[in-house]
């Protein structure tokens, strides 16, 4: 029965349970989002170690700040503005140097099935360009767009970069009119 509860209560509510000593509250919080914070990571993240390291780190600061935690702000927007700090300190710790290319999708698109058309999309040519563009954004314009197609709005995106609403529409745009020419899409 308290299982099925922790399925239907809001992510807030859980966070609240979990404060006050409920295990199976966070367990459900994290088994919500482990999937979308680990890809909002990876994709930032040029090493599976440091990656993990990334989201270990997220996770527990979950744990720590439980007890102080409040709501201004959806659960999830809260959690990935944490992984964003931490994705901040590894960036510094790497001397802001330009993410790579990752190795492993980019095996995945030379690898992957060469039936479709050089303008498809789903076209390892075409993959291997999005994929190339997407590395050579600015940090901000590149967290930015996997923020928006992660589903977050812009005011929570704003939240989690601490940036204003405008600016995120900005870099979004940007981000968004480099991608296209690589695409080669046009209007």
């Amino acid at each position: 029965m308290l299982r099925w509860t922790t399925k239907l209560m809001r992510d807030e509510a859980l966070m609240r349970r979990f404060a006050d000593g409920d295990m199976r509250a966070f367990e459900a919080l994290y088994a919500r989002h482990k999937h979308a914070l680990y890809q909002f990571v990876r994709r930032q993240c040029d090493i599976d170690a440091e990656c993990e390291e990334v989201v270990q780190d997220t996770w527990l600061a979950v744990v720590r700040t439980a007890s102080t935690y409040q709501v201004s702000a959806k659960f999830r927007t809260w959690l990935f503005r944490i992984a964003h700090n931490r994705l901040v300190d590894y960036w510094r710790s790497h001397g802001y140097s330009k993410r790579q290319l990752m190795i492993e999708l980019d095996e995945t698109v030379h690898s992957a099935q060469t039936g479709s058309t050089p303008g498809d999309v789903s076209s390892p040519l075409v993959l291997t360009q999005l994929l190339t563009k997407l590395s050579e954004l600015p940090e901000e314009q590149t967290e930015t767009l996997l923020l928006r197609a992660a589903g977050f709005s812009y005011a929570e995106i704003a939240t989690i970069t601490d940036s204003k609403q405008e600016t995120v529409k900005s870099r979004l745009r940007y981000a968004t009119q480099r991608m296209r020419v690589t695409a080669g899409v046009t209007s």
